[in-house]
């Protein structure tokens, strides 16, 4: 029987309600710069979540021809977000709980996110959980982001732990195929507060974190 060992979290919109604290980050850097949101593509605004941070910065300054390198546009950025952060981050529904009751299930947590682990340091201490993920993968140590399975490889590779026994939480498309794409199982978890998200591929979806328990995750345990 394959036992599922461990639970593995996105950030960005799965744990915390971060989505429109990076859009008004991007908006107001684009201010800055003499450029609006309006002026990207509606096809690169569908695909950002999820992404590389520097990826994002790197399109928006070719995509509207921007004087600046996209490290310097991303510093920027990354600034404006953590100074909102600080102030106004808060927990998606049911995240905080869902880490506690999955931990005190007896699942091993970890997390894999496209987010510098600066910043991912600072959400961990303001929500007091940094003691229950057993193993954390950034951005800083990943060449690909989602949906390139790379984030996750490295989250298996950490637990030692095969694909298998493993699902994954995710909120965005490109996090979706991720997960699928590294063997692992997934939930799709709607995010109410961002633009919709194609969460076909999971293999389930959920409104919430609320939702997940181990009853739920027993559903993965195959024979």
């Amino acid at each position: 029987m394959v036992k599922i060992n461990a639970m593995i979290y996105d950030v960005d919109g799965t744990l915390i309600n971060s989505e429109p604290l990076h859009v008004e980050a991007w908006k107001q850097t684009l201010i800055s710069h003499d450029h609006t949101f309006s002026e990207l593509p509606a096809e690169f605004l569908s695909t950002m979540a999820g992404k590389k941070p520097i990826v994002i910065a790197e399109g928006m300054v070719v995509e509207l021809s921007i004087n600046s390198s996209a490290e310097q546009f991303l510093n920027e950025k990354a600034a404006l977000f953590v100074s909102m952060a600080q102030e106004s981050l808060e927990a998606m529904p049911g995240a905080i709980e869902s880490v506690d009751r999955l931990s005190e299930a007896g699942f091993r947590l970890a997390i894999g996110t496209s987010l510098d682990r600066e910043f991912l340091d600072i959400v961990l201490h303001k929500f007091n959980i940094a003691d229950k993920f057993e193993v954390i993968v950034t951005g800083n140590e990943i060449i690909n982001g989602k949906p390139d399975p790379e984030t996750y490889f490295k989250v298996f590779e950490k637990l030692h732990l095969e694909p298998s026994s493993c699902v994954v939480l995710e909120d965005a498309r490109s996090g979706v195929e991720a997960a699928k794409a590294s063997g692992a199982y997934c939930i799709g978890i709607e995010n109410i507060n961002a633009e919709p998200q194609d969460l076909s591929s999971a293999d389930l979806i959920l409104h919430s974190l609320s939702e997940v328990d181990k009853e739920v995750i027993s559903r993965f345990q195959k024979k």
